[in-house]
């Protein structure tokens, strides 16, 4: 229930930084935006009636306003990861902080809090979702791209000048519901897995899984956790600065309240090779014959159809913003390197939370230490940026169909090849990695050269050693100086 609080109430924030209470009352944008954090998807209607006559247009003269009619559709498809992950946060942080002041919970006590936090989110994101609708004022400038403004364009030819300048919206709740409920159980399982400061069940705790995995996950979860608060700093310096009257700086805080871990998840996977493009795309109409005509009509010289509406030129407009530069640096480089910075700090922190092997363990391990973290590093890495590359894409769809026919439209949106950026990820993990644990490992041997003459050192150094090595007998506590 916190979880959800939250995120409704940054939803909330970021919508009155960009000014969108002017589209749609912000009780219906709100639970709308939130349904797309959790997973769920918006579908744009539409009817365009056409006048009777030949005031009316083609449609008009065809059939009249109780004739033949214009339906539009669309979809829109996003995924605002920074409400997903203060919805992820909150949960994970009211779910385990209770734990640690249990000294070993029963399996009975995690099974029923997991239920609960299931059924609450089964309950709630639903009812959340069968607010998201209403009507939605479009912008003039999207308006005007679809054909609004006058009875020169291809849609004004066909219904006398009428124009888009409105949509409903509606959610689908069940799959909202379902994505809900599966993000909340892959958090909480996650969190058994890279959790570290918390008190879990005996299976739990010392299952394989945790026990090998813990190490990696954690670290890149730390990672990035601290990689989204900054994001969340930025956009309270960019609010603080909207306070003072510049309405640019409210918002760049509403554009990072709701996609900050969109933008540097594409900064970074640019680095490993993903070609992220935003544009426009023209639909080109279906059919032939009539239908075929009417989509056409006005289509000299353009690129024919409704998809061309409203616009001079109507042809297709592609960014390519792997290849922009920012501060003279091309922005895949900039990714680049942040994202080996932040690998070589994973392998040195992963192997400083890697307990020290055994003699019969390191006997029969068939990989070396180093080569183990960067094995399992470059697995989480190469995984993480195909699910985030596929997440992060935008995509919004609005079609015209006439009699069942499709008649043109526009698609745009922000996406990324993904096939790459797997694999790409997981080799320079893997290699940062192994070269950030090879750093620990000397660094840690010279400590280890230092003390031993006098089993000097500090206290927290010497409990830091004894709780990195299993198996220490009792004869190895250590000396007061």
């Amino acid at each position: 229930m916190t979880a959800i609080a939250v995120m409704t109430g940054t939803g909330y924030l970021a919508l009155r930084a960009l000014g969108a209470d002017g589209t749609a009352p912000l009780t219906r944008l709100v639970p709308a935006i939130t349904s797309l954090a959790f997973g769920g998807t918006i579908d744009l209607a539409s009817d365009i009636a056409p006048k009777d006559g030949a005031g009316g247009g083609m449609l008009g003269m065809l059939g009249g306003g109780g004739g033949l009619g214009l339906a539009v559709t669309g979809q829109v498809r996003a995924l605002p990861l920074m409400l997903t992950f203060l919805g992820a946060a909150v949960l994970g942080l009211c779910f385990f902080r209770p734990l640690r002041r249990r000294t070993r919970p029963t399996p009975a006590l995690l099974i029923a809090r997991t239920g609960g936090a299931l059924g609450a989110t089964a309950v709630i994101v639903p009812a959340l979702a069968h607010l998201a609708r209403g009507t939605l004022k479009l912008p003039e400038s999207v308006a005007d791209e679809l054909g609004r403004g006058g009875s020169g364009g291809r849609l004004g030819r066909l219904t006398g000048g009428g124009g888009i300048p409105s949509v409903d919206f509606t959610t689908d709740m069940v799959l909202t519901g379902f994505f809900a409920v599966l993000g909340a159980a892959l958090v909480i399982g996650g969190g058994c897995v890279a959790a570290r400061r918390t008190s879990l069940p005996g299976p739990v705790a010392l299952s394989r899984l945790r026990l090998k995995w813990n190490p990696v996950a954690s670290t890149l979860t730390g990672i990035c956790t601290a990689l989204c608060t900054v994001a969340l700093f930025l956009a309270l310096l960019a609010a603080a600065a909207a306070a003072t009257g510049r309405d640019q700086a409210a918002k760049a805080a509403g554009a990072l309240l709701l996609a900050a871990p969109n933008l540097i998840t594409a900064v970074l996977t640019s680095g490993l090779g993903a070609s992220w493009q935003a544009g426009v795309e023209r639909r080109q109409p279906g059919g032939g014959g009539m239908m075929g005509g009417l989509g056409g009509l006005g289509g000299m010289g353009g690129t024919g159809g409704l998809g061309g509406a409203g616009g001079s030129g109507g042809g297709n407009r592609q960014i390519d913003l792997s290849g922009k530069t920012v501060a003279g640096i091309p922005l895949w480089l900039s990714g680049l390197t942040l994202l080996v910075c932040l690998l070589v700090y994973a392998g040195y922190r992963t192997a400083a939370r890697t307990p020290a092997r055994t003699a019969r363990e390191e006997s029969e391990a068939l990989l070396g230490r180093h080569l183990e973290i960067a094995l399992r590093a470059g697995v989480a890495v190469g995984l993480g940026a195909l699910v985030l590359c596929l997440v992060s894409q935008v995509s919004v769809g609005i079609g015209f169909t006439l009699m069942d026919n499709e008649m043109g439209g526009m698609d745009a949106g922000l996406e990324g090849s993904v096939r790459l950026s797997a694999l790409t990820g997981f080799v320079l993990a893997g290699l940062a990695c192994y070269a950030g644990s090879r750093l620990h490992g000397l660094r840690a041997g010279r400590q280890k050269a230092r003390t031993r003459p006098g089993r000097a050192g500090t206290g927290a150094e010497r409990v830091r050693s004894r709780s990195q090595v299993r198996g220490v007998s009792s004869d190895a506590s250590p000396r007061r100086p």
